[in-house]
């Protein structure tokens, strides 16, 4: 072995002599571990570890050579790197194959090429030493530390003379880590910083914003994109996304600002709240930056799109969006209503969609009240903060004659929202009201406050917990009659035109229990002022389930709670305090083994109240104990044959009140039918139990149509019945007559409600006398459709002891396309034998535009209310205004033609 070892050593020393003398002129010197030398010297290979350098002074570090000096190729294995000091060049690799001949290096395995401030890494390098080029092949990644640059492809070819680098195939480059390009066959110029393509490509920005380009240049140092066919896809929030269409275009990323031909703007759809609609903008050309955008020659509407012209449009010579004050504005601008010119604007302005709250005046519009005349309304919204706002809404009227005074409205809406609580207050001073009953030359000031305000208090304890306040204040009776409709548009307005309601409320549930307490003061407008309050001071209302209590509900049933109080005070002198406490409980229902349905109630009531000048209780306290048992049973019965399953159910149900001890409620107000008349409290009264003993009759019977795959427009196909009476063993005088139920025979109620037919509806109400002969109340409703006829007669009619109501009333509708339509309604109360109105109207409408010609004439009159008799056409293009046009007018005394723009 030692003899060995020393022959290693004497040729290692042998060649290292020969390199260093007699072999000058060799292209590579070898300095490694171990050498071996075959073939008579023509081949020679290195291992563990070395160096070969050559003439040029490159060096190749491995951890094997195998050098054929008859190729003169050189192969290397094992952690390689080249290293060229001249053309700063590193290459490493783990094999490499240098072809001295044709000075050229190829490369296998997880290649990298170091050069300057730039990169290129793959599985295969081939660099060309004579022309300076590298070629890079699978997996090739080529890297720009100074341009902040990554591009990546199957092929990516590098010419370091000329500072160029091309790509084939699929490729992606990485520019600054803010932009995506994805293309295919990129030229890459280091020198210039221009990324090409003439393919189709698509670029990406951090914002999630995609541009795809039929072509492109990209010049990374100005962040200047061009390109032709250019299709952006601008995020705005959320899944909402901008589409923009450019023929040719320069688009500067770093100002943000760009210079297009032929444009289009394509706005997400619900831009204007609107999912049917397509807002659009196209245009000649267009430019913008980062404070304007500019579409010259442009044309905008937010109708659907579809073959034909859009219902309407605005064409304008330059259409400018101011991104800082957040306006449209538009140049000569000609607005067309299916293609046809119809008005014309030198100049106009409105907030672009993106803009939910801004100072400035909101659109104006006309006005027409019948007692007030023409007016003109020019609103200004005022922000106040993240959280409030204002709007002053002033309304200013068209003197009639010299002498008469200057007419004006002042009315203002305050809005804030946080997090927990919200306040909107609408105050409103109109001056110089005329009524139109009072003196002829007499005048006054008149005023309005409305205000609802909402805290969410997020007790912790609490499932809701919530305080509400409520005010609702006029001055004037017929105040909300005659302006709510003409003149007052606030979410505060009152929802009843002849009761003010104002109130503070509390509200605290828990899962098993509830509690609602205020004070409430209501204001009847119309009666007598002595007489039009009525105050609550204060209310609560209390409940609570007790049947979580009682362990494993071993009274097969419910038992519950309830306690309310209140303190009222109406007609000036009537004083009512009430404080009722209520235990009541209902069992599970009990099946029998012949099929009936059984179930009782057991209802306890604490009536503690106090009263003055009252119809009921006296100023002496009243401390009453109540109660009653209900008993109910029923025998459900059902066939089935084929698709028809039939339902009749016979019921009767016993109730008895031990004590007979009701209050006088003869005089209340009490409806009772077919419906409602098996109900606990059919009577409507929370103070008392119903007086005596009583057995409700009735019977129930249903008819479903079943069909195969139903829809939900054909699901509900029945025919129900229903009759009922009421029987007792005496008479009771405290009971409400209007109920018919104090007699010892009630009225029989039925009840038809027919949903059998696809083209006719049916639902009937009746109560007919003890007597079998008179019908003391009827309700009609029927709805009759054919095709695109709609038609609905409502008939109410009450007699006798249950009220005297007489009305008929009808709307019929014509659908004559899926866009126009033709309507009708009228009611006429036989009572007074008099037709109240008469509607008609012929409807135009798509997704945005409706126009529409109105005929109204009304008999109705109340105090400054006058009979009037109007037609009048509409156009609303959605989103931007409405105008209307009244045709035709007359009220008493006076007719004429007026216009306005709303």
């Amino acid at each position: 072995m030692r003899n060995k070892l020393k022959s290693y050593i004497l040729v290692f020393f042998c060649f290292f002599l020969l390199s260093k003398n007699g072999c000058a002129n060799e292209p590579f010197v070898f300095n490694v571990t171990e050498i071996e030398v075959l073939e008579n010297g023509n081949q020679i290979n290195g291992y563990k570890g070395g160096t070969a350098t050559s003439e040029d002074g490159s060096t190749i570090t491995a951890e094997k050579f195998f050098y054929n000096k008859l190729t003169n190729i050189l192969e290397t294995s094992g952690n390689v790197k080249y290293s060229d000091k001249i053309k700063n060049i590193i290459i490493t690799t783990d094999k490499a194959i240098y072809l001295k001949n044709e000075e050229k290096i190829f490369t296998v395995g997880n290649s990298k090429a170091v050069n300057d401030n730039n990169t290129i890494t793959a599985s295969n390098l081939e660099y060309d030493k004579i022309k300076n080029v590298f070629e890079a092949k699978k997996n090739a990644v080529a890297t720009d530390f100074e341009k902040d640059t990554t591009i990546y492809a199957d092929e990516i070819t590098y010419s370091k003379n000329e500072e160029k680098i091309f790509t084939k195939g699929k490729t992606k480059a990485l520019v600054e880590n803010k932009y995506e390009f994805n293309s295919e066959n990129v030229s890459y110029y280091r020198s210039l910083g221009n990324l090409i393509s003439q393919k189709k490509s698509s670029v990406e920005d951090k914002s999630g914003n995609i541009y795809k380009l039929k072509n492109f240049t990209y010049n990374i140092n100005e962040e200047l994109l061009v390109g032709k066919e250019v299709e952006v896809l601008a995020k705005v929030e959320g899944n909402k996304i901008d589409q923009y269409f450019f023929s040719e275009g320069f688009f500067n990323f770093k100002n943000k600002s760009h210079l297009a031909k032929e444009t289009k703007i394509k706005t997400h759809k619900d831009v204007f709240d609107d999912e049917n609609q397509d807002p659009r903008i196209y245009g000649s050309s267009s430019l913008s930056d980062k404070n304007k955008t500019v579409v010259n020659n442009g044309i905008f509407t937010s109708c659907k799109l579809n073959d034909n012209c859009p219902p309407w449009s605005i064409k304008a010579e330059k259409i400018t969006h101011d991104k800082i004050k957040k306006d449209m504005i538009y140049k000569n601008a000609i607005l067309k209503i299916y293609d046809v010119p119809v008005l014309y604007f030198p100049k106009f302005f409105h907030p672009d969609p993106s803009v939910k709250r801004r100072s400035g005046f909101l659109q104006p519009q006309f006005n027409n009240s019948e007692t007030l005349g023409s007016s003109l309304y020019i609103p200004y919204f005022k922000t106040l903060g993240h959280d409030k706002d204002l709007t002053i809404k002033p309304t200013f009227f068209e003197k009639l004659t010299k002498f008469e005074k200057e007419k004006y409205i002042l009315q203002s809406e305050f809005r804030k929202k946080s997090e927990n609580s919200s306040l909107i207050a609408d105050i409103a001073f109109v001056r110089d009201y005329k009524s139109l009953t009072g003196s002829k030359n007499k005048t006054k000031n008149i005023n309005h406050l409305f205000l609802n305000y909402s805290n969410d208090l997020k007790k912790p304890d609490y499932l809701e917990s919530k305080f509400d306040a409520q005010i609702e204040k006029v001055t004037n009776d017929t105040y909300l009659k005659v302006f709510q409709n003409n003149l007052f548009d606030t979410p505060v307005m009152p929802g009843n035109q002849t009761t003010m309601n104002s109130n503070l409320k509390l509200y605290l549930e828990k899962e098993d229990q509830h509690l609602t307490t205020g004070i409430e003061v209501y204001e009847n407008l119309g009666t007598k002022h002595s007489d039009r309050y009525q105050y609550t001071l204060p209310y609560y209302d209390f409940s609570k389930n007790l049947t979580p209590i009682i362990a494993d509900n071993s009274i097969n049933g419910s038992l519950n709670f309830y306690s309310t109080g209140t303190n009222k005070l109406s007609n000036t002198n009537n004083l009512r305090t009430t404080l009722v406490n209520d235990f009541n409980y209902s069992s599970n229902d009990l099946i029998s083994k012949l099929g009936f349905k059984n179930n009782f109630d057991l209802y306890f009531k604490n009536l503690n109240a106090v009263g003055k000048n009252d119809t009921i209780y006296t100023s002496n306290a009243q401390i009453d104990g109540k109660s009653t048992v209900k008993i109910d049973s029923s025998f459900p019965l059902i066939r089935s044959k084929d698709m028809i399953k039939e339902t009749l159910t016979p019921k009767v149900s016993l109730r008895i009140n031990p004590g007979n001890n009701m209050d006088n409620y003869s005089g209340s107000s009490a409806n009772i039918n077919a419906n409602n008349v098996f109900d606990t409290n059919r009577l409507g009264i929370s103070n008392d139990f119903e007086a005596g003993r009583s057995l409700t009759l009735g019977i129930d019977y249903k008819f479903d149509q079943l069909e195969k795959n139903q829809s939900e427009e054909t699901k509900d196909k029945y025919l129900e019945l229903k009759l009922a009476t009421v029987i007792r063993d005496q008479n009771e005088n405290d009971i409400p007559i209007s109920s018919t139920l104090n007699k010892k025979n009630s009225d029989l109620f039925g009840s038809i409600n027919n949903r059998l037919f696809d083209n006719v509806n049916l639902t009937y109400d009746f109560s007919l006398d003890n007597d079998m002969k008179t019908i003391n109340s009827n309700s009609i409703e029927t709805e009759i459709s054919i095709n695109n006829f709609i038609t609905t007669f409502n008939f109410i009619e009450q007699r006798n002891e249950i009220g005297s109501t007489h009305l008929l009333s009808n709307v019929t509708e014509y659908q004559i396309n899926n866009n126009t339509s033709l309507k009708f309604s009228t009611r006429r109360n036989k009572n007074i034998n008099l037709t109240e109105y008469y509607d008609l109207s012929y409807e135009y409408k798509n997704d945005c535009l409706t126009a529409a010609l109105k005929f109204n004439k009304s008999f109705y009159q109340d105090n400054d209310l006058k009979p009037t008799e109007d037609l009048f056409f509409s156009i609303t293009l959605i989103p931007l205004t409405t105008y209307e046009r009244e045709i035709y007018k007359k009220t008493p005394g006076q007719s004429g033609i007026k216009g306005w723009f709303r």
